[in-house]
């Protein structure tokens, strides 16, 4: 592999666990993502330097995120849109995630209204939390609606605003 190639994976590999993602299956999807064509188990172990159970493991991790494919022919695959990724493995997170998360939080106020007189604290807290967690899924049900093709274009136009008002104005964050 190239120098750069190299450096995107191993990155990946690094970044993932960051995010709750385990490292072998980042690898195994940015060396599947870049070369953009299907690729044998074979050679990503070898490009990688995994064992065999090691890759087996990352792809059925990935399949089950539904990022990656098998193909007629024994390979793996996965797309070259990073918007169709990215979509993907964000409906996958909220399946898993943002129900669950906020049955809890709405679990955890109900039982904290009860001691609300004893720790008003806790039961505002717990209140904030769930209103967060509540407006970024009303957030995200909205945004949901929107085609793909608006979605990419508003994002598009906001990071070109946001990218021209650091060049103008800074980067530097305004607490106000």
């Amino acid at each position: 592999m190239t120098g750069a190639v190299d450096r995107l994976i191993a990155f990946l590999g690094d970044l993932g666990p960051r995010w709750g993602l385990p490292a072998e299956p980042c690898c195994v999807h940015g060396y599947l993502y870049l070369h953009a064509r299907p690729v044998s188990e074979q050679e990503i172990c070898t490009a990688l330097n995994l064992d065999r159970s090691a890759v087996e493991s990352a792809l059925a991790w990935l399949c089950d995120y539904r990022l990656v494919e098998g193909t007629s022919g024994g390979e793996w695959r996965t797309d070259s849109d990073p918007w169709e990724l990215m979509v993907r493995a964000l409906d996958q997170r909220r399946q898993r995630e943002a129900g669950p998360a906020l049955d809890i939080l709405r679990a955890c106020r109900s039982e904290a209204a009860a001691d609300r007189d004893h720790d008003p604290v806790i039961y505002r807290q717990i209140h904030k939390l769930l209103a967060l967690a509540e407006d970024l899924s009303a957030l995200d049900q909205h945004a949901r609606r929107l085609s793909p093709k608006t979605l990419r274009q508003m994002v598009g136009i906001g990071g070109r605003a946001a990218r021209f008002l650091d060049r103008t104005f800074g980067g530097g964050r305004n607490e106000g």
